[in-house]
């Protein structure tokens, strides 16, 4: 079997009034209290082809507009739910099944934005091209939130592959998993002309 490696990046992001950080620098993990309300996770890894799901073919795109596509938004939520049904081994944190998120298109809509801009402009950052960040961009959506976060990955062509991903990464896992967030929003930008060709950013919150 000739085995492809593909380049893997991710990114995990959540702000909130108080938290913690969470910096990789060369592939390490430092966590640090801060008054600062931020905490992120950068970090990048290689993989192989196990991918077993089927590439997503009608998530949002860099042609497309911010209109929701039913199918890629029922599978990623059926994902994402489906891990926060069972507990989690987020590194070293043990996390408890927690409750269903539900799909927001304001989230959505901060998410393709971000995916959009990393894919036409290639590159992968929390901070978007113009120099928006998360808040920024949710904020631009009328969302009013208490606690928002994000996880940015590249190169994943599937659903599965992706959340996967994600799960195996600590602070990405700890998103996914976090009881304060009841709601989410994603996007997948497709541009083949890139570096990575897939461009997925998840957006969570919960609502004042």
């Amino acid at each position: 079997m000739v085995l492809l490696l593909v380049f893997v990046r991710l990114l995990g992001v959540i702000i909130e009034k108080r938290s913690l950080l969470f910096v990789t620098h060369k592939g390490k993990t430092m966590p640090t209290k801060i008054l600062v309300p931020v905490l992120a996770l950068l970090l990048s890894a290689c993989g192989g082809d196990g991918e077993s799901s089927a590439p997503v073919e009608n998530g949002s795109q860099n042609t497309g507009s911010t209109s929701s596509q039913g199918t890629f938004a029922e599978q990623m939520l059926a994902a994402v739910n489906s891990a926060r049904s069972t507990k989690q081994q987020c590194g070293a944190t043990t996390m408890p099944p927690v409750g269903a998120l539900t799909w927001s298109y304001d989230l959505e809509s901060a998410a393709y934005r971000h995916s959009s801009d990393m894919a036409n402009s290639d590159f992968m950052s929390h901070t978007g091209s113009d120099g928006s960040t998360l808040s920024d961009r949710v904020n631009a959506t009328g969302y009013a939130w208490s606690a928002i976060g994000e996880n940015v990955a590249v190169g994943q062509s599937s659903i599965n592959a992706v959340v996967n991903a994600w799960l195996s990464s600590e602070g990405h896992c700890l998103n996914i998993m976090s009881a304060d967030f009841d709601q989410m929003g994603a996007s997948l930008v497709e541009n083949h002309s890139a570096s990575y060709g897939y461009y997925w950013t998840q957006v969570f919150a919960k609502q004042r």
